[in-house]
């Protein structure tokens, strides 16, 4: 398709039915979003023009003028969805459909069918170019994903929906076989494309972490679940920070770095007190003081960088790494068989 014939498909998108209206300010002013290289005078010609085509009007003796697709018009593409609207719900789909409820996202497929028709019929406009232009990976090594049964995912969104319990078998990474748990749903999290269930189980108060691809068997049930008090899921995040497998304590970390991961630490900081200064003559290497939680994470991620990152301080922490690099070394340094 020509741009001329794109932009005017994008423009007829752009108009509501009858008795919402839209000026032509606001439809050059969508156009431009979409990415059309356009000016309001040739809109205004643009809407003249294919009001002469198609059944949409304009209340002239109002200004700023509205217009709209006239009451009782056949569906032609009115109301179909903006290339923008198009682009949101195949973005939707794309990366948030574990956080939809089960029912919210059928009803979707209708609106997600029409989406990609949109799509494949403006295939050349700029806003349709975009999500072929976009991604998100992860930042860790490319493991494969851990498959869920549909299944526990409609019963887990049911049960927080309609906040029920739900009684469910339960296989933790230590165990070979499941057990039966009755679970009372609290929140879902997702790190990175593994689900976890916030939970608190039978009638204990602490809270747990369920992984969904370790359940199986669910079932919901009528029992209203039993929710933890002024219970806040930022909050938790934040403060518990669950997956980071905390302790009870801060570490005021000196770090000796090579130059790279000093740059790299300038812009993903490891705190808001982070501070980066050179290392004597050694032009290679910097210092990083910060002030962090302690956690299992920050372990691995220090171990993750070998030589790169040296622990100064704290001591407990440095000897700590320095035993389980000796233990690597000693395993390295065997003969393979």
């Amino acid at each position: 398709m020509s741009d001329t014939t794109l932009r005017y498909l994008e423009t007829l998108r752009a108009i509501p039915r009858h008795p919402r209206k839209i000026t032509a300010g606001e439809v050059h002013a969508h156009l431009l979003g979409a990415g059309f290289e356009i000016g309001d005078r040739s809109v205004e010609r643009d809407l003249h023009k294919l009001s002469t085509r198609y059944p949409i009007v304009c209340d002239e003796g109002v200004r700023p003028a509205g217009w709209c697709w006239r009451a009782g018009a056949a569906d032609l593409i009115a109301p179909g969805l903006t290339t923008g609207e198009a682009l949101e719900l195949e973005l939707l789909a794309r990366y948030l459909k574990p956080l939809l409820p089960s029912g919210a996202w059928a009803s979707l497929q209708p609106r997600l069918s029409a989406a990609k028709a949109t799509l494949k019929t403006l295939a050349d406009a700029p806003l349709a170019r975009w999500r072929k232009r976009v991604a998100v990976i992860g930042d860790g090594p490319p493991l494969q994903v851990p498959e869920i049964a549909s299944q526990v995912l409609a019963t887990v969104h049911e049960g927080l929906l309609r906040n029920c319990r739900i009684v469910l078998d339960y296989r933790a990474v230590e165990a070979e076989k499941p057990r039966r748990y009755e679970v009372n749903p609290v929140a879902l999290v997702y790190m990175g494309q593994v689900g976890y269930l916030v939970a608190m189980l039978w009638e204990y108060d602490d809270l747990r972490l369920l992984a969904l691809h370790r359940m199986s068997q669910p079932e919901l049930l009528d029992t209203p679940a039993r929710q933890a008090k002024d219970f806040d899921l930022s909050n938790y995040l934040r403060e518990q920070s669950p997956f980071d497998f905390p302790g009870s304590e801060e570490w005021h970390l000196q770090l000796r770095v090579h130059g790279w991961l000093a740059r790299h630490l300038e812009e993903r900081r490891l705190s808001k007190d982070q501070r980066i200064e050179p290392n004597g003559d050694d032009a290679d290497t910097a210092i990083v003081r910060a002030t962090v939680r302690e956690s299992e994470r920050m372990v691995w991620w220090l171990r993750s960088h070998g030589p790169a990152v040296e622990v100064l301080e704290p001591a407990a922490l440095r000897q700590r790494l320095a035993e389980d690099f000796a233990a690597l070394a000693a395993c390295y340094s065997k003969a393979s068989k």
